[in-house]
């Protein structure tokens, strides 16, 4: 094992919003185990900054802001609405060349970040009548601004609707 080229240095919350769905206004509990999210949108916002330096120095720190949210659909209903903001404060290698950093810091900080928002609505949600929500894996290469090997006519895009971003 080796380190990474990127690096997570800490994640702030800004917002979450868990809410449970009522039961009342269901035929019956959607359980969260297990559930499939195909078909249902996700609110995604993205954006990256260098993080200011104090000298004249290459950037190789970003602020990383990412939002995810799932309404509640009337013809696909979720177990849970949530609407959670965080910042992830990146550290890029000096060894990546200045013209990719802020797209690594964006596409891989983006999953670092949203690895922490996976986390936070799986331990809230353990305790809720519907019990633990898993929000899916997501891939964030759709947001780059480099055109990445990987997504130039792989085929690996997920399916409508379960991919996040």
């Amino acid at each position: 094992m080796r380190a990474s080229v990127i690096q997570l240095k800490q994640v702030f919350f800004q917002r979450i919003e868990v809410e449970a769905v009522d039961t009342t206004s269901c035929s019956s509990l959607i359980e969260a185990s297990g559930f499939d999210f195909d078909g249902i949108e996700f609110r995604v916002s993205l954006d990256v900054k260098e993080a200011p330096v104090e000298d004249d120095s290459e950037p190789l720190t970003f602020i990383v802001a990412l939002g995810i949210a799932i309404d509640q659909a009337e013809d696909r209903p979720t177990p849970y609405k949530l609407d959670i903001a965080a910042l992830g404060l990146v550290e890029v290698s000096e060894k990546i060349k200045k013209e990719k950093r802020r797209d690594l810091a964006l596409v891989n900080g983006a999953s670092l970040v949203y690895g922490a928002i996976r986390e936070l609505v799986t331990t809230l949600t353990a305790r809720c009548i519907a019990g633990p929500l898993v929000l899916p894996t997501a891939d964030f290469r759709d947001h780059s601004e480099i055109l990445l090997p990987a997504t130039a006519g792989s085929g690996d895009e997920a399916p409508a609707g379960t991919r996040v971003g």
